[in-house]
């Protein structure tokens, strides 16, 4: 593993989804979330959530214990808890039925016995925290020094209690305690409590403490916290008292009454909330807390594991039998009008570069007959992420379309990967490794990671870019198509609205499909999109890079595309031909997925408005030759209605014009088939004759001589 001290590299994800899956025998996906988010999300029953760059230590050495301590969670007793003793069944019954008739978990119901519920949430999760990272290293002593690492690098990253208010610096003061630090002296407003906390600590601090325990030390500890004041700051630590002045005892703490009536809220004395960070290689149990699944469908992460979707019942819902709501009104036919014109500001002659992100490009002037130098310019933008809708949105349509294409999807693969055991990462566990590996963990060794079998390709050497239109007109609706749910947030099912695709869902739908075919090959492939305003900005999007493989992210970003200006083609397939030009691969494919002819609100308009669609679609095709000279096959899949009639002007590429736009998904797998099979065959064909005439030359040449 990496040994430097700042390791943000890109590491194989799958690899640490499947060591989690080998320590509980669950499935999930892991996220990685920006390290200066202060409060991420939580983790869900599927989705585990740790920051993507880590100071101080090896990310991999993080990752392995973070994950350890979670699965220490679950296969524990953190959420079986027995409340009875603490609680009456009496009071805990009239808990239980203020619910709404929502049956809530153990801990749920201990949670909502104090006034203060999210402090009784902290305090519990640091306690339960600390019992684990006690218990860790007697389940797996392999462990032990990568875990006192971790400790060490999250207490150098706690901040001071001085300019804290009393209850949270009494709540910094237990996280830390938890972790193993103690202070000797602390400032007078805290140090009573502080004193009364280290004692309680004290008393759970063992292996295998039981969670009764724990809950017991739970209540202590908050009548030591609750009663501290949120406001006046710890002003400095000039006035400390020595903390052996106060001596360890544990005192009868305990509310009263008990259960606590609910907190009276007033407005405005939200400021008196205090909130702490969690300690991130512990994460945050707020979310598994439910004795409940979560509505609103699957996990937005776990959503495109895209090769386990295919348990969905053949029999779909009738989803016509819901009542349609009025939405939005439809959006404009794609009308190029001059308004676009009036408002973008244009650049003269040659352009240049704007940022690392942007690159220059000539276009071809048919009518000049030569080339126009930096006439283009393209900026790659970060994608955005979806939001929760628009992913459970995209996540039901998916699953139907893999469900009914799951056997045009079905590609032979027989002689494609060749499988190495013994690797540090790969799709699978080779289990022989993995005993090893838990024999060496359970008997204190230093285990080996080298425990997945990867897969190597072996003869595929294909490379496939898949480029997506996404300008104005794919904003359109295809009303033959089934319609789909736009709002699955969890509200009744008579209010849930359904209406037909866009064209642009259609095309985003069809590239998942033909990406999940792809991974299952082996074959390389990229995912971009693109459109345009005016050739200073020719936006491209990269959705799925070759380096990276399917997951959550790349469907995120997928979901999250929008409708947006004009198709610049040429320039974005220079672009992609670019791109595809650095891979090494002896087949190279772009297929560009279009609604309609190439436009832009500047694309050959200074001959006339009649001549700019015969400029724009001679400098595609300019485009496409250029890429054909790097060895690259272009072809392009339109779904515009009037595509006879410039289809037969493109000369350099092959165009299929689809008339039914709700068959996009089957034909663009059937295409990426015919192509790949077809392009290894016609090679195969010429590498034959290219050989065959070398033979003939040289048995010329002896005859001759």
């Amino acid at each position: 593993m990496a040994s430097t001290i700042f390791d943000c590299t890109e590491l194989r994800l799958e690899a640490y989804e499947m060591y989690f899956k080998a320590l509980t025998g669950a499935n999930i996906t892991i996220e990685e979330f920006e390290p200066e988010t202060k409060f991420p999300f939580p983790d869900t029953p599927t989705t585990l959530r740790l920051p993507r760059c880590v100071e101080k230590l090896a990310k991999p050495i993080f990752f392995q214990i973070a994950l350890a301590h979670r699965a220490q969670r679950i296969t524990t007793s953190t959420f079986k808890v027995d409340v009875l003793p603490i609680v009456d069944s009496e009071k805990l019954a009239k808990l239980d039925d203020e619910v709404n008739g929502f049956a809530e978990s153990p801990l749920e119901l201990f949670f909502r016995c104090f006034a203060d519920k999210h402090l009784a949430q902290f305090i519990y999760q640091c306690l339960d925290d600390m019992k684990i990272d006690l218990n860790l290293p007697h389940y797996y002593p392999g462990l032990t020094g990568k875990l006192g690492k971790v400790i060490k690098a999250s207490l150098s990253d706690r901040p001071v209690l001085t300019g804290m208010v009393p209850k949270a610096a009494a709540m910094e003061l237990l996280l830390q305690a938890s972790l193993g630090h103690r202070y000797s002296s602390l400032p007078y407003p805290i140090v009573e409590a502080g004193s009364e906390i280290y004692a309680i600590i004290d008393t759970i601090s063992f292996f295998d403490i039981s969670q009764q325990s724990v809950l017991e030390a739970t209540v202590r500890i908050y009548s030591c916290i609750n009663a501290l004041p949120s406001l006046g700051k710890l002003t400095g630590f000039d006035n400390l008292a020595d903390i052996t002045a106060n001596p360890r005892r544990v005192k009868n703490l305990w509310p009263n009454p008990w259960p606590e009536s609910a907190r009276a809220r007033i407005e405005g004395d939200d400021i008196l909330d205090v909130t702490i960070p969690q300690v991130a290689y512990r994460g945050s149990i707020e979310a598994l807390l439910a004795s409940a699944p979560a509505a609103a469908g699957p996990d937005h992460q776990a959503l495109y594991r895209l090769s386990k979707l295919s348990n969905f019942s053949d029999s779909e819902p009738d989803l016509g039998s819901r009542p349609k709501m009025d939405g939005p009104p439809e959006p404009l036919p794609h009308e190029h009008h001059d308004l676009a014109r009036e408002l973008h500001h244009h650049e003269e002659g040659e352009l240049h570069h704007k940022g690392g992100n942007s690159y220059l490009y000539p276009e071809w002037d048919v009518y000049q007959q030569r080339y126009r130098k930096n006439w283009c310019r393209v900026i790659e933008e970060k994608p955005f992420a979806a939001t929760d809708g628009e992913k459970v949105s995209l996540q039901v349509r998916y699953a139907k379309e893999l469900n009914r294409l799951k056997r045009v999807m079905e590609i032979p693969n027989s002689n494609a990967f060749t499988a190495q055991r013994r690797r540090s990462g790969g799709p699978d566990l080779d289990y022989d490794a993995a005993v090893d590996a838990m024999i060496d963990l359970r008997s204190g060794m230093e285990p080996s990671e080298n425990i997945y079998i990867d897969l190597v390709r072996k003869k595929r050497d294909v490379a496939i870019l898949i480029l997506i239109d996404i300008s104005a007109s794919t904003a359109e609706r295809v009303e033959n198509a089934e319609p789909i749910l736009l709002d699955l947030s969890g509200l009744p099912s008579q209010q849930v609205k359904e209406r037909p695709p866009r064209i642009l869902d259609l095309e985003i739908i069809s590239s998942l499909l033909c990406s999940n075919a792809l991974e299952g090959v082996g074959d390389a492939f990229s995912i971009w999109a693109f459109s345009g305003t005016g050739r200073e900005h020719v936006m491209l999007s990269e959705i799925k890079p070759f380096n990276q493989s399917m997951s959550g992210v790349v469907v995120s970003r997928a979901a999250a595309l929008k409708p947006v200006h004009a198709t610049r083609l040429g320039t974005a397939v220079r672009h992609c031909g670019k791109v595809l030009g650095k891979i090494q691969a002896e087949t190279k494919l772009l297929l560009v997925l279009t609604d309609g002819r190439p436009y832009d609100t500047d694309y050959g308009t200074s001959y006339g408005e009649t001549e700019s669609q015969s400029y724009a679609i001679a400098d595609s095709d300019m485009a496409f030759k250029e890429i054909m000279e790097m060895a690259i096959d272009p072809y392009v899949l339109t779904i515009d209605a009037q595509g006879e009639q410039y289809i037969s002007q493109f000369k350099n590429v092959q165009v299929d014009l689809l008339k039914d736009v709700s068959q996009l998904p089957e034909r663009l797998l059937k295409l990426y088939l015919n192509l790949v099979i077809g392009q290894q065959s016609y090679k195969s064909r010429v590498r034959t004759a290219a050989s065959n005439q070398n033979l003939l030359q040289k048995v010329v040449g002896k005859t001759s001589v």
